[in-house]
């Protein structure tokens, strides 16, 4: 019956993962527009925000792709080695949303799509995000399956 939470926990860390992409590829565009001169009020953020994520469904679903090829090779590689959840998941989480960024560069022969990630502290945000989301996994996990190594669990 525990397992019915997976994917519920699985949606949250990926729905909390493309919020903080989102909102740091906004921000990383408005600090942009600002200093070329652009003046951008809070009413704006939030207005441009809603629709950022309004129009995100495209995004979340490669993130939601990206996190059940992590999460299940982070399950995979934990039965053989007992690593913490919270660890495990934040390090498949980093890993994977860096790794789902450069191939959207590679697919597209060079050309970064994603404006906030022309900068190494604009990746190294993104690849913050997916660590928190991933981190956010294995903290729920642990909050349902209190045994930490999954091989003791009797199904």
């Amino acid at each position: 019956m525990k397992f019915l939470y997976l994917p519920i926990f699985y949606l949250i860390s990926s729905l909390l993962t493309a919020s903080l992409i989102i909102l740091i590829n906004l921000s990383a565009n408005l600090i942009w527009l600002t200093s070329q001169g652009f003046d951008i009020s809070i009413k704006m953020f939030f207005e441009l925000l809603l629709k950022d994520i309004s129009n995100g469904f495209l995004f979340l679903v490669i993130i939601l792709i990206t996190f059940f090829l992590a999460f299940l090779i982070t399950t995979i590689v934990r039965y053989f080695f007992p690593i913490k959840r919270t660890l495990s998941y934040s390090i498949s989480g980093f890993v994977s949303v860096f790794v789902m960024l450069k191939l959207t560069t590679l697919v597209f022969t060079g050309a970064i799509l994603i404006a906030g990630m022309r900068s190494f502290l604009g990746l190294f945000l993104f690849c913050l995000s997916g660590l928190l989301g991933g981190y956010l996994y294995g903290l729920l996990l642990n909050k349902v399956f209190k045994n930490e190594n999954w091989k003791q669990i009797k199904l």
